[in-house]
């Protein structure tokens, strides 16, 4: 039997397997990615996975305000930065989707 992870190990790994999973890893992949790189059980595997999903949904699951406003925030430095390179199209589909977040297209 291997040497227990630690909880900053353990903290490690789920993170790791978030980054896979956004990545579009799939279940069979992160088992095997657990067991090569961390010489874990599948039932290990599967523990930390069900944790990294929890992340994710708690990541999605945020206050929607707090969404809208990250959105907005990067959507306005989209702009500046589009704006600055010439980029018209990127600046002009940030200012649609401010437009579409705020409410303010007209029906």
């Amino acid at each position: 039997m291997g040497k227990r992870a630690t909880k900053v190990d353990k903290q490690v790994r789920i993170n790791e397997l978030v980054k896979l999973i956004s990545n579009g890893a799939v279940t069979s992949d992160l088992i095997r990615f657990a067991s090569d790189h961390w010489g874990v059980t599948d039932r290990q595997a599967e523990n930390y996975i069900r944790d990294a999903r929890e992340v994710i949904i708690a990541d999605i699951n945020q206050d929607r305000s707090m969404v809208v406003a990250e959105m907005l925030h990067i959507s306005r430095t989209v702009i500046k930065k589009a704006l600055e390179k010439g980029e018209y199209n990127n600046a002009l589909g940030a200012m649609k989707l401010i437009t579409r977040l705020g409410g303010l297209e007209s029906k």
